[in-house]
Parts: C-alpha cells; structure tokens; sequence
C-alpha cells in the first residue's frame, strides 16, 4: 500500500475567525490557499497518477483541500473520517488505515500535529514528530503489506513550495 498523506492548505486565520463567533472546524481556505493547493494538486500528478482512496478530516478547511484533489485526480468521491481530526490520536488513524486494501493508493487530508506523529509512528513506531508538515506539504509512504506501525519506507516528502515548484506533466 502506499500512504500519501497531505496537511490541508492556508486556510483563515484561527484567532480572528474564532473572535469573531465561529467554530474552527468552520475555518475554510483563503483565497491564496485554494490557489496555491490547487497548482500543488496540478503538480502531485508528476507524482502520483491515480488515487484509489481519498479521505479528509471533517473540518471544512481538510475538506475544501481535499476537494481540490480530488478535483485534479478526475473528480474523485471524498469520504470524511473522523479519526482525521487533529483531536485523534495516530494510532486511530493507523487503525483505520490498516483496513484499507493493500494494493491502494489512500490520500488523506489531516492537520499538524496528528499527521507528523502519524508519520513517526508509520515510519518509526514511535508517534513523535519526523516530518512537520507545512500548510499544502505532503509524504508519501510505501509499506509492504497493510499499514503497520514501523513498516513503512518514506518514499518522499515535499514542502508546498517544492511540490508547485515539479514540472508540470
């Protein structure tokens, strides 16, 4: 199976939205973001050809990210999953993952700190922080079989800039 995992794009900035009497799971993507996450969406299609599997937090901003993926990748259905949300611990989010066939490629669409533990635990077995994962930043893990804690073989990881920045195909 092969992971990739995707922090959403900028989205409005929490103090001020919250101020102001919303929920942060209500916090979409700013214009800005939505541009920049929809080039890097363009440019993962050097990376990735077909996604088999796409799931996303459900806080709108993960959502809304998601959406532009799934967008590029031939308008892809997007579950939601609550064990995306920042507020589960990884090892949720590797059970979950676990139960996916083996021989897809599952993107999710999550938020920091829970996807940087979630690659230390993936890759290390330890959910401490390997990679911290930039607004619109994303790895890609292989493992050889289903998803185990410390059996997966980080393939890449790409800073938001340096995904926008791939050859277009």
């Amino acid at each position: 199976m092969k992971l990739l995992l995707v922090r959403h794009g900028i989205a409005e900035e929490a103090e001020t939205f919250i101020s102001g009497g919303d929920s942060d799971g209500q916090r979409s993507l700013t214009d800005v973001g939505r541009k920049k996450m929809r080039k890097g969406a363009n440019r993962l299609r050097s990376q990735i050809r077909q996604i088999d599997l796409l799931a996303c937090s459900p806080l709108l901003r993960a959502r809304e990210t998601a959406e532009i993926i799934a967008q590029v990748f031939g308008n892809l259905p997007v579950i939601e999953r609550p064990e995306l949300d920042f507020g589960y611990p990884p090892e949720a989010v590797a059970v979950w993952l676990a139960q996916c066939p083996v021989k897809n490629l599952v993107a999710v669409v999550g938020h920091e700190p829970q996807l940087s533990l979630l690659t230390g635990l993936l890759l290390a077995n330890v959910a401490q922080p390997l990679l911290i994962f930039r607004k619109g930043g994303m790895a890609l893990i292989e493992f050889s079989g289903r998803v185990e804690a410390g059996a997966g073989t980080l393939l890449w990881a790409l800073t938001p800039g340096q995904l926008r920045s791939l050859k277009q195909d």
